[in-house]
C-alpha cells in the first residue's frame, strides 16, 4: 500500500512540472486567483466570484479581506460611536442569537455552540455599537455567522463593518420592499407566464426575503453552497441578491405551474428554497439576467425608484473605486456615515408613466410591514407553535390582504 502511495506521489510531482500551474487543470484556477490578489486585480477577483467562486475555505480568507478593503485586522475602521454606548436594537440581537448555529456546522457540541453565540453576539454588538445610525434586522445574524466561522471573532467584527453599510442596515424596511418590488418586474420581464400564474395566485415578493437579507444562509444547510454564494454576493452589486431570486423562481416554472393557482400554496412552494439548488447554474443565470435588466433600467422598468444613497445605486460610482484602507476609511467618514441621518431621496429614473401593478405591490407590502412585523416573521422565517399563533392573532389582516388582489 505504501509503495502504491510513493508512485502515485512520484505521477503527480512528474505531471506538475511537465506543466506550469496556469496550464494545469489542478491548479489553473487557483493560480489565477493568487495572480489578481498579487497584482491587486478587484476586477479579475469579483468576475471570478461570480463565475467560479474561490474554490476553498483557506483562499475565501484572503479573498473576502481583501474584496472589503480589510486585509489587516489591527487597523480599526472609522466609528461613528463608542463601543461602550448600548445600542437600542440589543435586546433583539440575544433573542436571535439563540436561535444560531443550529443548521451548520454539523456535529456540534453544546458547549462550542455556547462559544459561537457569544462571539455572534459580541460581533453584532461591535457592528451596531461602533454605529448606532443603523437598524440592526433579523436575518443580519445569519450572515454574521458565516463570517465567524471563517474568520474568528475578532477579524469578524472588522468584516462585518463594510457587509453592514452595503446590506441596508441604515434605514427602515422600505428599500428592501422597493427591491423585492422590482423583483416582480425582472419576472414579468423575463417570463410573463410565470409571473402571471404568481400574480394570479395572489402572492406578493415576500416569499424570497430570507434569501435577499440574509444571503440563503438562513434556508441552506450546506455551509459549501453557502459559502460559495458569498463569494458570488461579495462580488457583485448589492442588488444581485434580486436578480439571484429571480433566477430560483424562473428555474422552477415547470413545477411551480404544475401546482393549483391558489394563494397559500404557490406562496408556501416558493418560500422553501431547494437544498439541492444548483448553485453554479443560478449564479450565472443572475448574471445574465443583471445584464438584459441593469440595475438602472429595471428601476425604470419598474418605476420604483431606489434611493439616490443606496448601496445599490452607488455601488459602481463609490464602492468599486475603492481599492485600500484609507480609501474605505475616507468613504466612511465622508459619505457614509454623515448620510446615516440624512433624508433620503428617491433617485430621478427615466420614465414617464406610473406602473400600476409595481404599485399597487409595493403599497400592500408597506401596509404589511406597518400593521404588523409579525406577518414579515410569518412570511419568511418564523416557524412552530408560534407560527400558527401570529398567523391566527393577524387573521383578519391576512384575510384582507388576500381578498384585495393585485
Amino acid at each position: 500500500m505504501k509503495r502504491k502511495q510513493r508512485k502515485q506521489r512520484r505521477q503527480k510531482k512528474t505531471t506538475y512540472r511537465e506543466k506550469p500551474a496556469q496550464e494545469n487543470e489542478e491548479f489553473k484556477d487557483t493560480f489565477k486567483i493568487n495572480q489578481a490578489l498579487r497584482s491587486g486585480d478587484y476586477k479579475l477577483l469579483r468576475e471570478i466570484g461570480r463565475e467560479t467562486g474561490f474554490l476553498s475555505d483557506a483562499i475565501r480568507r484572503r479573498v473576502w479581506p481583501f474584496l472589503l478593503h480589510c486585509t489587516d485586522p489591527e487597523i480599526q475602521n472609522i466609528m461613528e460611536g463608542s463601543l461602550e454606548v448600548p445600542h437600542k436594537d440589543e435586546e433583539q440581537v440575544k433573542l436571535d442569537v439563540v436561535r444560531s448555529f443550529n443548521s451548520f456546522p454539523k456535529n456540534i457540541s453544546a458547549e462550542d455552540k455556547q462559544k459561537l453565540e457569544g462571539q455572534l453576539s459580541r460581533v453584532i454588538t461591535h457592528v451596531l455599537r461602533a454605529y448606532p445610525s443603523l437598524h440592526y434586522y433579523q436575518g443580519f445574524h445569519d450572515i454574521c455567522s458565516v463570517i465567524i466561522l471563517l474568520f474568528g471573532e475578532k477579524f469578524a467584527c472588522k468584516l462585518m463593518e463594510p457587509i453592514a453599510f452595503t446590506d441596508e442596515m441604515y434605514t427602515t424596511m422600505e428599500p428592501v420592499l422597493k427591491q423585492l418590488t422590482i423583483l416582480d418586474t425582472i419576472i414579468q420581464l423575463e417570463d410573463i407566464e410565470v409571473f402571471n400564474f404568481i400574480t394570479e395566485a395572489g402572492v406578493l415578493p415576500y416569499y424570497c426575503l430570507s434569501w435577499v437579507i440574509t444571503w440563503c444562509s438562513h434556508d441552506l444547510n450546506d455551509l459549501e453552497k453557502i459559502t460559495r454564494l458569498f463569494d458570488f454576493f461579495l462580488s457583485s452589486n448589492p442588488f444581485m441578491a434580486i436578480y439571484f431570486s429571480a433566477a430560483v423562481v424562473l428555474s422552477r416554472k415547470q413545477d411551480l405551474l404544475a401546482l393549483e393557482c391558489e394563494m397559500s400554496t404557490v406562496h408556501s412552494f416558493l418560500t422553501k428554497l431547494p437544498k439541492d439548488l444548483d448553485v453554479d447554474f443560478l449564479c450565472q443565470h443572475a448574471c445574465e439576467l443583471q445584464e438584459k435588466y441593469s440595475v438602472y433600467d429595471v428601476q425604470c422598468q419598474s418605476k420604483v425608484a431606489l434611493d439616490q444613497v443606496s448601496c445599490v445605486n452607488r455601488f459602481e460610482k463609490d464602492w468599486t473605486t475603492i481599492e485600500t484602507q484609507d480609501e474605505l476609511n475616507h468613504m466612511l467618514g465622508q459619505t457614509v456615515i454623515p448620510m446615516l441621518t440624512q433624508e433620503r431621496c428617491p433617485i430621478p429614473l427615466n420614465c414617464n408613466d406610473q406602473n400600476l401593478h409595481s404599485t399597487s405591490v409595493l403599497q400592500r407590502l408597506k401596509q404589511l410591514d406597518r400593521k404588523d412585523v409579525a406577518i414579515y416573521t410569518l412570511m419568511t422565517i418564523g416557524a412552530g407553535v408560534g407560527l400558527i399563533a401570529m398567523f391566527m392573532s393577524n387573521a383578519d389582516l391576512v384575510r384582507e390582504w388576500i381578498m384585495t388582489g393585485v
